[in-house]
């Protein structure tokens, strides 16, 4: 009975010109052969699976094939063979770095670079998750790694070329290799469907080429499963119970929730989505992946890889939002997948993500907002009434005869009055914005600014002459008048008006006639301030 390989192992790339995604380094490398310019150490990094060690072994092919020369190989003699098929060859030795990590295991190699090949021209090493090694070990390479023999080759690859000390890395030529692109891995894809004979549904390798993020090792082994699962024709719902993958519809719906603020929806399409088997790191991930898409989108580009009914999804969704508040989202999502990693109670850490997304304040256009009315605007964006003001006025004096507040002429406010103040002042500053809608009152009372302050202001300095005209000039810009500003302060979490004494020059004859009639109703009363 013949052993079955897995797909990931049976259309490894044999040669150069099998590489997918790959193409620039392989063509540096066989050319570097074919001209005698080979180098006698490489460093090779990159995402996992998107073809390190296949290069590897490719690349030790080419030096030591029995029948060719100068870059080819014929892939049939029994050293082609044998670095094909990972079996002993005495002369290509493949080691990994996280198991022989300490400095007797780089000895021991040192030691056998003192014999020459036994039948073929090079001794190669090929070192795999090469960072691995312990500060000792790579202390015991760097010499030879700098002036080998002259049949020793050295091939490193590593997944953290960061970790990788600068003292090795300046001995090798480095390659990086990058992750491979959806449509890359896809028509591979198509092609071992092709040679297995066996038949797709029609979305269902663009799922799974999404789902590899850019490793073509993951997306054979996610399809070799899909095959074995589907007796030979998967299907999307397989992919979606294999994988937890929630429906495009449902995670735009999701998104869609939080936008609009609507926490209980939220709530309920998170309960809906792990009981269909999705695991909270899953859920947070796609979550972040149809934003990253909407970011595009509310940006004015089109997102990558998506299809032409998730692309008009996402431009729809665009038009509830801004880029301010996508990236605010993201960065939720970024923190919960970080929380994930750490804590064991992930439907906990996704729950209080969502509700965070559906929480967070609608950043609104500016041009959308003046559109709608103070009567249509929504619940988020209604003033907050200032508590009533303490009584300065004994009750016995005719209210008729005092002082009334002049009505502005011209002060025509369409719309919500403070949302419209906040954006015309924060200016598109997310955090002046924050800042601004933490204040209990912002309204105008006539010509007059009134602004209460919370008890602990963080970012502004309302005493600063600056901001007080710039406060002012963006309220007489709505208002389209002269305003006056006026600062009340909250005392004991009352909010009582600031009391101000004008100078006498600037008392009217109003007024003035005011005081004497109460000073007339009560004779023993000193005089009020006005």
């Amino acid at each position: 009975m013949t052993q079955y390989t897995v797909l990931a192992n049976r259309y490894r790339p044999r040669g150069f010109e099998e590489v997918v995604g790959q193409e620039d380094t392989a063509k540096v490398l066989l050319r570097s052969l074919q001209q005698d310019r080979a180098a006698h150490a490489y460093l090779f990094s990159g995402p996992r699976g998107v073809g390190k060690t296949s290069m590897a072994r490719i690349l030790a092919k080419a030096f030591n094939c029995l029948e060719k020369e100068k870059g080819e190989f014929c892939g049939e003699c029994r050293v082609c063979v044998a670095i094909d098929e990972g079996t002993d060859c005495m002369d290509v030795v493949e080691i990994d770095g996280a198991s022989h990590n300490r400095v007797e295991n780089v000895r021991d190699l040192i030691e056998g670079l003192r014999f020459r090949p036994v039948e073929a021209r090079n001794r190669i090493y090929i070192v795999d998750e090469v960072h691995m090694l312990s500060t000792a070990a790579f202390n015991a390479l760097l010499k030879t790694l700098e002036e080998p023999p002259s049949h020793a080759k050295f091939i490193l690859a590593t997944t953290e070329p960061l970790k990788v000390p600068e003292t090795i890395r300046s001995r090798c030529q480095m390659f990086d290799f990058r992750r491979l692109s959806a449509q890359q891995i896809q028509s591979r894809l198509e092609e071992v469907m092709k040679k297995e004979g066996a038949t797709a549904e029609g979305d269902l390798l663009p799922l799974v080429a999404r789902h590899a993020n850019g490793s073509m090792r993951d997306a054979l082994s996610l399809l070799d499963q899909l095959v074995t699962y589907g007796d030979g024709k998967p299907t999307v719902e397989h992919f979606r119970r294999l994988t937890g993958q929630l429906d495009r519809e449902v995670l735009h719906d999701l998104v869609g929730g939080a936008l609009r603020g609507d926490t209980k929806a939220t709530l309920e399409a998170v309960e809906c989505a792990l009981e269909r088997g999705a695991r909270p790191a899953d859920l947070i991930r796609q979550l972040t992946d149809v934003l990253e898409g909407l970011l595009v989108t509310v940006a004015g580009g089109q997102a990558a890889d998506r299809t032409a009914e998730e692309q008009a999804t996402l431009v729809q969704l665009a038009e509830e939002t801004n880029v301010d508040h996508v990236t605010a989202m993201l960065d939720v999502l970024v923190e919960a997948a970080h929380r994930l990693r750490q804590r064991h109670d992930g439907r906990l850490v996704a729950e209080m993500a969502m509700v965070t997304l559906s929480r967070l304040p609608l950043l609104t256009p500016l041009t959308e907002l003046l559109s709608h009315s103070e009567s249509d605007a929504s619940p988020k964006a209604t003033v907050v009434e200032e508590p009533p003001k303490e009584q300065r006025v004994p009750p016995k004096v005719d209210v008729s005869q005092e002082k009334a507040v002049p009505e502005a002429e011209g002060v025509e406010l369409a719309g919500d009055f403070r949302e419209q103040f906040i954006e015309e002042v924060s200016g598109g500053a997310r955090s002046m914005r924050t800042e601004l809608a933490s204040f209990p009152t912002i309204q105008m009372d006539g010509d007059i600014l009134v602004i209460v302050p919370p008890l602990d202001t963080g970012l502004l300095d309302l005493q600063d002459v600056s901001l007080q005209k710039r406060l002012e000039d963006a309220a007489g810009k709505i208002a389209k008048c002269s305003v006056t500003l006026r600062i009340d302060e909250p005392k004991g979490g009352e909010v009582v008006e600031e009391e101000k004494k004008p100078e006498p020059a600037e008392t009217s004859p109003t007024a003035s006639a005011l005081d004497e009639k109460i000073l007339g109703d009560w004779p023993d009363a000193e005089r009020l301030d006005t």
